[in-house]
C-alpha cells in the first residue's frame, strides 16, 4: 500500500462491541492455550465430491490460533471473526463441512505442514519460507503496519523510532522489524500482555502491534484511552534492500495456509476470494468487524513483486478492490 491510514480512519478499524481478546497474540509468533470446536457449511456444493486432498472427503479441518479475536475464534462451535466469517462463506460455497480446532500458532503451522490439518487461518502473513513447506493462498485481504504509542510520541516512520523504546512479541514479523530499526531500543516479549503492561507503565514508548488488535486495545482498555494508534509509512525499496528486516513495517498479505496435500483446496479458494475483490462481497464482512474495507483490500505493486517467481507465476497479479480475476 502506497497510502497510509490517518488516525481518524484507523480508529474505525475495529468496532469495540462484541469483540473478545486474549492477551497473548502474534501473527507470526506463538499463541497460548488450546481448544476445539466444530461448525458446518452447506454440504451441497460440487467441491464436496471432488478430490481436494482433504484429510476427510467433504470436510475441511481448519486450524487457528486461540485468542486471536477479532481475526478468528469460535462462537457456539462455529468460526467467527474476520477470517472466520470469510472462510465460512468460502466453505459454504464449496459445500464443505467445517471442522475448526483452536491451538497455539506454532502448533497450527506445524500441523498444516505435516498434513494433520487441511488449512490454517487467522491473520497469517505470507512469507517465502512458509510458502516452500505449504501452500499459501492468494491474499484474502491486506494489513497495514501500526504502532500503538504513548500520548505525544510520534512513530509514523522508521526514522521516528530512533531513540525510542519499542516493543514487539518475540519471533513475530513485528519483532524482526523493530530489531532491524537503526537507533531503536528494541525490547521483545513472549506475549502481548507484558508489552502492553510496560507501555501503559511508561517503560515503552511504542509497540509494533497487529492492526485490529491495536485499535481494539486503545478503545477498550481504560489505561490506554489516551494512547495513539499510528500507521507506519512503509519503508522504501532502497531501505528494505539495505535492511531486509524492515520489510515488517510494510503492509502484508493475509493468506490462508493449506497443506501440500490440499493444494487443490487452495486453488478453489483462490477463485472464490479473488471474485470477492471484484464483487466487494468481502467488504461487507470487513465492515461488520469495523474495518475500513478500502484500506484492507487495496494491493500495492510490492504485493505482486514479492511472490512472482516464488510461489506464483510471472503473470500473476495480486488482487485488489474492484479488480479480481
Amino acid at each position: 500500500m502506497t497510502r497510509t491510514l490517518n488516525l481518524a480512519r484507523s480508529r474505525k478499524l475495529v468496532a469495540a462491541v462484541g469483540l473478545t481478546l486474549a492477551t497473548t497474540l502474534g501473527l507470526t509468533a506463538c499463541g497460548s492455550g488450546s481448544g476445539s470446536g466444530s461448525g458446518s457449511g452447506s454440504g451441497t456444493g460440487t467441491a464436496a465430491a471432488e478430490d481436494l486432498g482433504l484429510v476427510r472427503s467433504g470436510e475441511v479441518s481448519v486450524g487457528f490460533m486461540n485468542g486471536l479475536m477479532p481475526y478468528v475464534g469460535l462462537d457456539k462451535g462455529a468460526l467467527t471473526g474476520v477470517d472466520g466469517d470469510l472462510f465460512a462463506l468460502a466453505a459454504k460455497e464449496l459445500g464443505l463441512e467445517v471442522k475448526p480446532q483452536g491451538m497455539e500458532f506454532s502448533a497450527m503451522i506445524a500441523g498444516v505442514q505435516a498434513g494433520r490439518y487441511d488449512i490454517g487461518i487467522g491473520g497469517i502473513s505470507w512469507t517465502k519460507d512458509r510458502s516452500q513447506v505449504g501452500v499459501m493462498s492468494d491474499p484474502v485481504y491486506y494489513s497495514p503496519a501500526l504502532m500503538l504509542t504513548r500520548p505525544g510520541v510520534k512513530a509514523t516512520s522508521v526514522a521516528d523510532l530512533k531513540g525510542l523504546n519499542v516493543g514487539a512479541v518475540t519471533g513475530s514479523i513485528n519483532d524482526e522489524a523493530v530489531r532491524a530499526t537503526p537507533g531503536a531500543k528494541a525490547r521483545t516479549y513472549p506475549a502481548w500482555a507484558q508489552a502492553i503492561s510496560d507501555l501503559a507503565a511508561g517503560r515503552l514508548d511504542a509497540i509494533n502491534i497487529d492492526p485490529l488488535t491495536a485499535v481494539y486495545l486503545r478503545d477498550t482498555r481504560p489505561d490506554l484511552k489516551g494512547f495513539e494508534v499510528q500507521t507506519m509509512t512503509p519503508p522504501t525499496d532502497e531501505e528494505v534492500a539495505a535492511n531486509p528486516g524492515l520489510q515488517g513495517f510494510r503492509p502484508y498479505q493475509v493468506v490462508w495456509y493449506c497443506s501440500k496435500k490440499a493444494e487443490k483446496l487452495c486453488g478453489k479458494l483462490d477463485k472464490i476470494t479473488n471474485g470477492w475483490f471484484a464483487s466487494k462481497a468481502s467488504s461487507e464482512v470487513l465492515k461488520k468487524w469495523g474495518v475500513n474495507a478500502d484500506d484492507f483490500l487495496t494491493a500495492t505493486p510490492e504485493m505482486t513483486k514479492v511472490r512472482k517467481g516464488v510461489d506464483r507465476p510471472d503473470t500473476w497479479t495480486a488482487p485488489t478492490l474492484g479488480g479480481g480475476k
